[in-house]
């Protein structure tokens, strides 16, 4: 039982100053200083050239298989509206919110 406790306790201690240096030795980024540089940084990783390139994929992939039967129309419009979604998001909130 003694073993048991005094690993505990080293494992502990090693775990709290492997956190301590971490806190310590990390310096902040500043690369987007408010929450709107950061919300906008994601909008144009959602819409970007490498989401309508997968966008594109998609289309195609999905276009391949309802061909083939192997996938329905129903399915095929859904993932279609769902990237008319994706790309028209800043549309759709400027219409509903009348902003410029």
């Amino acid at each position: 039982m003694i073993r048991q406790s005094s690993r505990t306790q080293r494992l502990f201690a090693a775990a709290l100053i492997a956190g301590a240096s971490s806190l310590l030795l990390v310096q902040p980024a500043f690369a987007s200083a408010n929450i709107e540089g950061l919300l906008q940084n994601v909008v144009d990783m959602l819409t970007g050239n490498t989401a309508r390139l997968l966008a594109v994929l998609a289309v195609v992939v999905v276009g391949i298989l309802w061909m083939f039967g192997l996938f329905d129309l129903r399915r095929a419009a859904i993932v279609v509206l769902g990237i008319i979604v994706v790309f028209g998001a800043a549309e759709i909130v400027n219409l509903i919110t009348g902003g410029a």
